[in-house]
């Protein structure tokens, strides 16, 4: 049964209920009807109330779609009333020469009065009853839409920021292989025997990537055996200028990493600084167990390579989808770490 059918249903066992109720209450008010009679006047109970609440529920539902705005709730709430109390009188009446119909001393006309004056009162709160439900039900439906399209929003979100981060491995690895290739062609003619050995590095590095382009996330071993065929690469190319150490517990390589954050860290690194022989750029990653860290130390170039300073507020962004930990950047005048999350 779908949640709109129940909801349509609770009033009909909710005044099913309250005839049983009422009926056993006159079994013991009214000693002197007979059962049969007592039978006759809960099934003529039965179908007075739910027929009553179809009729509301009918007239409220025509109303709802004349006058569906917010503002037209009083207007809606008073016609429904009005055009129900035409509707049902005929039925009260016919409630009234039932009544009669048992010619008991206790049926007065105060006591049918005030049966009257009960039945009308009692059609009045139905209506209210159907209004208020109907209110609370289009609150429900709209805070569940409001709740679907935040939802759908943030998947959209993170969908582009998904998109945009591919974007930047896009762009890191062409500038990446350009260098790369500069090297090699050096590497040819001094030295063949390394030029070969890092031609399968090459290759290595761009396995990891092709391999693993559609996923956000990798495992931070896989991650770690990509980075040092990277690292292999950046040697060759900067030698002793360039120093780098890896320290990770067995617990940090179980967890996961978004892909090629090593490589942009470290890209960062080199673009930003400068590689000097008295003074070589010292790159350190290791691990807290909950974080992973990367220093390096600062002497920042003069003039850095064109960068449109996305890459790590679009990580920042990323890694905010993925985890409710964020991402901590601590500089000073002589070092810079950010600690990353590990998924």
């Amino acid at each position: 049964m779908s949640k709109m059918a129940k909801w349509r249903v609770i009033p009909y066992i909710v005044l099913i209920a309250f005839s049983f109720v009422t009926s056993v209450v006159r079994v013991f008010a009214l000693p002197e009807l007979d059962l049969l009679n007592q039978a006759g006047a809960f099934l003529f109970q039965i179908s007075l109330f739910t027929l009553s609440w179809t009729i509301i529920r009918k007239t409220g539902a025509i109303l709802i779609n004349r006058l569906p705005n917010l503002k037209d709730v009083i207007k809606r709430t008073i016609l429904q009333i009005v055009i129900s109390l035409v509707l049902i009188i005929p039925l009260g009446i016919l409630l009234v020469y039932y009544i009669q119909s048992f010619h008991l001393p206790v049926f007065t006309r105060p006591f049918i009065v005030a049966m009257c004056i009960a039945f009308f009162i009692f059609v009045v709160v139905l209506n209210l009853s159907y209004s208020a439900f109907y209110f609370f039900l289009n609150w429900q439906n709209s805070i569940t839409e409001k709740a679907q399209l935040q939802i759908e929003a943030a998947e959209l979100g993170k969908d582009k920021l998904i998109m945009k981060y591919h974007n930047l491995k896009n762009q890191v690895n062409p500038h990446f292989l350009f260098n790369t290739f500069t090297s090699l062609d050096g590497l040819i003619q001094t030295d063949p025997v390394l030029a070969s050995e890092f031609v399968r590095q090459l290759s290595k590095v761009y396995r990891y990537v092709l391999q693993n382009k559609e996923n956000e996330v990798v495992n931070l071993q896989t991650e770690v055996d990509f980075i040092e065929h990277y690292i292999y690469l950046l040697q060759i190319r900067y030698k002793e200028l360039l120093l780098i150490n890896i320290n990770l517990s067995d617990i940090a390589l179980e967890k996961g990493i978004v892909m090629v954050t090593l490589q942009m860290l470290i890209d960062n690194a080199i673009k930003h600084n400068s590689l000097q022989v008295n003074s070589p750029l010292n790159i350190e990653i290791w691990d807290d167990g909950s974080y992973l860290h990367v220093k390096n130390n600062k002497q920042l170039r003069k003039q850095i390579e064109t960068s449109n300073k996305q890459g790590l507020q679009q990580l920042r962004e990323l890694y905010s989808f993925l985890t409710s930990l964020p991402i901590a950047i601590d500089e000073s005048e002589a070092e810079f770490e950010i600690r990353l999350p590990l998924l």
